[in-house]
């Protein structure tokens, strides 16, 4: 390993060693036998720029290695902060056409979320998040867009990787609180009145020109310096939260520069919404130039520290920031959006690159969904199934762990994942334009007092509710009113089931009510999931087959756990 990176960074070592040779014996041969030896210090500086330069490239080779082992893996690990990610969601604007919090705990979709997440900056994966939650209905055109950038990423290696990299200069442990900062910026009364800030500053900025008349003013400048320096530790204590946000900002500004003077036709209109957004947001790393300033070198840091306390620079700097942001906001909301789905669609491409197939949609205008062979994101071996919806719906029964459930789930992700970033883990994606709601799973909700069946009443009103004559709804269902007797839920499911038919909606159901299959025929075509016993006890092939279930397992699956013989025969 070590004689590795001697290796490779072997140009870098002499670069330095002559760089040191040359300083040495420049000042050695110039103070012992001639100064004209100090010209050798001409040649020490210039090897110093070119070590500089080699450091620069060893790093962009070292950073695009990363890049280049990360494209395509099954996931990226890394810790995730669901409150952080879904700030930007939470925060900016959205129709009622939004994923509801209901149906993406019922996709699992925390869990898939991960699965596609590649993203390098804060404001992407915030972005990426938020396409999920806002499924394209209206405007299909948007996700064409997003579908011809992220298959430019996967066919342009050269603009993907330098995409890349200008997205990597983006610091990844800052930005989460951006969305804040920029669409709900904080109301920060100052500590003291500015005036006297600026008043603070000025007889710093002064103070030096007293030495000119005696050098016991000194003690003077140093009174002024512990003055400033009880101002900045008390400001930055009280905001210490909000300056990383303010330094992210100043990040974002830099990384939406440099994607702005990338040349690649296929991110559309994203670079011009940059470009106009940084015209009018241009001042704003001036004014913060030096808020939350850092250094890996020692000294330099140590004099910037002592540059922004004596002159109140940051303190300054930080009230003008906010100030900036507020009549800035619109620009700024922009350029983060912006930047965030450049992210979010290299790492989609990302996402495809690690699939064994994948489809884009392609959208109808006549009431229907089809899939061919789609599969579940989160399976390490899933088995595809298809499955083709229109005016009748689609009953599904089944005995316990036969697939019904992941099914289900199958087809809501990749509806949700086909209107949002325009990939289907299917070989074929066919249908109308939906709005995706679903009922999958529920406990009981002990802290607001509520049973099971109460809380799966409101769900399944909150979709009866959603319907209407413009948008046609995907409806998914497992197992209505699990939660009481089963006379009542089967009378209860089948007056649903019925109501919603004959809707603009197309429903999916899971049931163990068999009874169902015959009560809703005229509505509803049935399929089922079938198992074997076999050697290793229950088998399932997890394919989905025409018509109702015909075996049932619950006492098979207990005699296979070992329940007494008393109980199972």
């Amino acid at each position: 390993m070590n004689v590795r990176v001697l290796r490779e960074n072997l140009i870098l070592y002499s670069l330095l060693l002559l760089t040191a040779v040359l300083i040495y014996f420049a000042f050695l041969l110039g103070s012992h036998i001639s100064p004209r030896y100090l010209w050798l210090l001409l040649p020490g500086a210039l090897g110093a720029g070119l070590s500089y330069l080699e450091y620069r490239r060893l790093q962009r080779r070292k950073l695009l290695s990363r890049l280049r082992a990360q494209w395509g893996i099954p996931e990226m690990k890394k810790e995730r902060d669901f409150a952080a990610i879904a700030s930007l969601f939470e925060q900016a604007e959205r129709p009622n056409t939004a994923l509801d919090d209901r149906t993406w705990q019922d996709l699992t979709m925390d869990a898939v979320f991960s699965r596609l997440d590649r993203t390098l900056t804060w404001p992407g994966m915030q972005t990426l998040y938020r396409l999920l939650r806002l499924p394209e209905i209206d405007n299909l055109e948007k996700l064409r867009a997003r579908s011809r950038a992220v298959t430019g990423f996967e066919q342009e290696k050269s603009v993907r990787e330098a995409v890349q990299v200008i997205l990597s200069g983006m610091e990844g442990r800052l930005g989460s609180g951006l969305p804040t900062l920029i669409w709900n910026t904080p109301q920060i009364t100052p500590r003291h009145p500015l005036i006297l800030y600026r008043l603070m500053f000025v007889l710093a900025l002064f103070s030096p020109l007293l030495l000119l008349f005696s050098l016991r003013f000194f003690l003077v400048m140093v009174f002024i310096f512990q003055i400033n320096m009880y101002l900045h530790f008390k400001v930055q204590k009280e905001t210490k939260a909000h300056f990383e946000g303010v330094r992210a900002l100043r990040q974002l500004i830099t990384v939406g520069g440099k994607l702005a003077r990338i040349d690649a036709q296929f991110l559309g209109e994203l670079p011009a919404a940059l470009r106009s957004a940084l015209g009018q947001v241009k001042g704003f790393r001036r004014i913060v130039r030096y808020v939350g300033t850092e250094s890996t070198d020692p000294l330099t840091y140590m004099f910037q520290q002592y540059f922004t306390i004596f002159y109140l620079a940051e303190v300054r700097g930080f009230y003008r920031a906010l100030d900036f942001i507020k009549e800035n906001r619109k620009p700024l909301q922009q350029l983060f959006l912006a930047v965030g789905e450049i992210d979010a669609l290299q790492s989609v491409a990302s996402y495809r690159a690690s699939l064994d197939y994948y489809c884009e949609p392609e959208f109808t205008q006549g009431r229907g969904l089809e899939l061919k062979e789609a599969y579940h994101p989160l399976l390490a071996e899933p088995v595809p199934n298809s499955v083709q919806i229109g005016g009748r719906g689609i009953l599904i029964t089944g005995s316990n762990m036969s697939g019904k459930s992941t099914f289900l789930r199958t087809v809501g992700v990749n509806v949700l994942l086909a209107q949002s970033i325009a990939t289907c883990l299917a070989r074929k994606y066919r249908g109308c334009p939906l709005r995706l709601l679903t009922s999958i799973g529920r406990a009981d909700n002990i802290i607001e007092g509520k049973s099971y069946y109460l809380e799966e009443a409101l769900s399944v009103l909150r979709v009866i509710e959603a319907l209407s004559d413009r948008l046609t709804a995907l409806v998914i269902f497992d197992e209505l009113y699990r939660g009481t007797n089963s006379e009542e839920r089967i009378f209860a499911a089948r007056r649903v089931l019925e109501y919603l038919v004959r809707r603009n909606a197309l429903v999916l159901t899971a049931t163990h009510d068999l009874e169902l299959t015959s009560l809703l025929a005229e509505h509803y075509d049935s399929f089922h999931f079938s198992e074997r016993v076999g050697a290793l006890g229950l088998e399932f092939d997890y394919k989905l087959k025409k018509g109702p279930a015909t075996t049932k397992n619950a006492i098979a699956l207990l005699r296979y756990l070992g329940y007494p013989k008393e109980i199972t025969d």
